[in-house]
Formats: structure tokens, C-alpha cells, sequence
């Protein structure tokens, strides 16, 4: 009996531990990452929002307030996005909302992540550590699952706070791409937002922000676990190296599989009506709208795919890594 009980206090000393650790790593990850990667993050929201030629032409012809962002949008039609981006808003314009963001998304990344480490380590999770050797294709369908359940979970809890910001970050990073008013700070967005509709505007796209970053995180760590199982049958040294490439692998292909529901997302929490040249009802409205939008038909499902799977691979892959980096560190000393 004593012995269960010292096990009991010895777990709850290395999960506490390991909420710490995790706090600390969060926090400097999201930092270095939110730094280097923030200007292709721009150029993404500002990519995935661009409206095709045909799409504009057969655009309703109430959109007036649209004319001057379509010319800029066609424009960039000449050369590649990043560069005619930089030409037209300049260097400056890839930090569009950059201090709202830092001040707050780092924190809301650390809350991700511990949401996610305290989920993990609840008793209704104990599936995903668990192998089935009988029916090795069932235990992973179910682990899968397990950690898409999971990854949705915690993003319910921490897009409450995740959400708001991010409406407020892609919103000053679009603005003038898209041709809508525009604000010089946060704070008058806030308050416009909140007088015009309620506060329930910020909160815009919750359910499909919960379902895109739930099922890429659920992809991504069932990609990473399966792939250390893997390192370790082929006997494949665990390094800082390793692990980095094996995030980047998974994080790349759940990039790839979420793509429609990101595009459509940012677009649900950007779109003014009679303003915006898309306008969703909800995520099946926007990914069937998105098909038929112009001539690319399935192609319009990965728009401005290569600049998120760059900004979203390397930003997981770095967080991840570098959490790691730091518990092995706080671990030694």
C-alpha cells in the first residue's frame, strides 16, 4: 500500500515537472519562432485570401469598396506573391501586426501546449501509450484517433483565448491586400469590432479554427510518435537532428492534409460582407465555394500551400524541437 502511494507522489512530481518544463520551453519556442517565421505568415494569410482573375470578374457586381484591392490582387499575378507583396506594402508590411501578435499569441502557443501535456497525461488517454500487438492496424486507427481527439480538445480550451487574436493578427495583416479599412492598432479594431458586432465578431471561425489545428496537430503527433517507433525498430539515432527532420516530415504532410480547411478558415474570419470578394456561411460552404472559385477547381484547395507548409512545418517542427531541447536540458541540471 505504501509502496502504490510512492508511486502515486513520484508521478505527480514528474507531472508537475513536466508542466513546468513544458511552460518554460513553450514560451522560449513560440518566441524564437514568432520572430523569424512571423513574415511568411504574412505572406500567407495575404496569399490564401487572393481572389483569381475569373473569380473577380464574376464577383457580384455590389462590391464596390473592392475595385482599388482587385487591381492590387491581379497585379501580383505578374511574378511570384512574395516579391510583388514586398514591392507594393514594402518590407514593413511583412510585420503588419506584429507587436499584438508577440505580446499575445506567444503566450496562447505556451497554453496550447500545456493543455495539451495535461490532457495527455489524464487517465482517459492511457489508449495512445497502450500497443496492441494482436492487430497492429487497429491500434493505430485508434491511436489516431485518440490523438486527434486529443489535439481538438485542447484546441477548444486554448482557441478561447487563441481565437480572438488571431482574427485581430490576420485582420491587420490583410488589410490593406484586401482594400478594407484600415487600422493603425489593435486596440481601435478591437473596439470597432466589438461596437459594429458584438463580441461575438472576434469569436468568428472558432469551430473551424478547432477542427483545422485539431486534426493538424492529431495528424502531426501520430506521424511523430509512429515515426520514433520506427527510428527506434531501425535502431536510428534519436538526435536533435533527427527529431527536428522527423517534426519537419510529419508537420509537412498534415500541412498538406489540412490545407482546404486553413484557407477556409482564415477567409471565414476576414470576410466582410459587400466588402470581400468571398463571403462563407460556414467550412463546407467556403471549401464547396473554393472549388468552383476561377478555373483551379481542386488546385484552389492548396492556395498558398508552399508558403504555409513552410511557415506552419517549420513553426510546429521548431516549437516541438525546441520544447524538447529544453526539457533534456532542465532534465540534466
Amino acid at each position: 500500500m505504501e509502496k502504490k502511494q510512492q508511486d502515486v507522489i513520484e508521478k505527480n512530481e514528474l507531472d508537475s515537472n513536466n508542466m513546468t518544463q513544458t511552460i518554460y520551453g513553450s514560451i522560449i519556442a513560440s518566441t524564437i519562432t514568432r520572430i523569424v517565421l512571423y513574415p511568411f505568415d504574412t505572406i500567407k494569410v495575404n496569399k490564401q485570401v487572393s481572389i483569381i482573375k475569373n473569380n473577380l470578374n464574376s464577383a457580384n457586381s455590389n462590391i464596390t469598396n473592392h475595385t482599388s484591392c482587385s487591381k492590387n490582387i491581379l497585379s501580383t499575378r505578374q511574378r511570384p506573391f512574395l516579391f510583388s507583396f514586398i514591392s507594393r506594402f514594402g518590407f514593413k508590411g511583412l510585420y503588419n501586426g506584429f507587436i499584438f501578435s508577440s505580446l499575445t499569441t506567444i503566450p496562447a502557443t505556451s497554453f496550447y501546449f500545456c493543455c495539451y501535456e495535461y490532457l495527455k497525461s489524464l487517465k482517459f488517454n492511457k489508449k495512445i501509450n497502450e500497443e496492441n500487438k494482436n492487430n497492429w492496424e487497429s491500434s493505430r486507427i485508434s491511436n489516431f484517433l485518440n490523438y486527434c481527439f486529443l489535439a481538438i480538445f485542447s484546441e477548444a480550451i486554448s482557441c478561447t483565448i487563441f481565437v480572438p487574436i488571431d482574427t485581430i493578427k490576420e485582420r491587420l495583416q490583410a488589410q490593406k491586400y484586401l482594400g478594407l479599412k484600415e487600422y493603425t492598432n489593435s486596440y481601435q479594431l478591437i473596439k470597432n469590432f466589438i461596437h459594429n458586432e458584438g463580441i461575438s465578431r472576434l469569436y468568428r471561425g472558432y469551430t473551424s479554427t478547432c477542427l483545422t489545428y485539431g486534426l493538424f496537430c492529431g495528424s502531426f503527433f501520430f506521424l511523430q510518435n509512429t515515426g520514433t517507433d520506427l527510428m527506434k525498430t531501425l535502431k536510428i539515432e534519436e538526435s536533435d537532428f533527427n527529431k527536428f527532420s522527423l517534426n519537419l516530415a510529419s508537420s509537412f504532410i498534415s500541412g498538406i492534409i489540412t490545407s482546404p480547411l486553413e484557407i477556409v478558415r482564415i477567409r471565414l474570419q476576414l470576410q466582410e460582407k459587400d466588402k470581400t470578394s468571398f463571403y462563407y456561411k460556414n467550412s463546407f460552404d467556403g471549401i464547396k465555394t473554393l472549388w468552383r472559385e476561377g478555373q483551379g477547381g481542386f488546385l484552389n484547395l492548396f492556395k498558398g500551400n508552399l508558403y504555409r507548409c513552410f511557415l506552419v512545418c517549420l513553426s510546429m517542427s521548431m516549437n516541438v524541437t525546441l520544447i524538447d531541447m529544453y526539457k533534456n536540458f532542465a532534465s540534466t541540471k
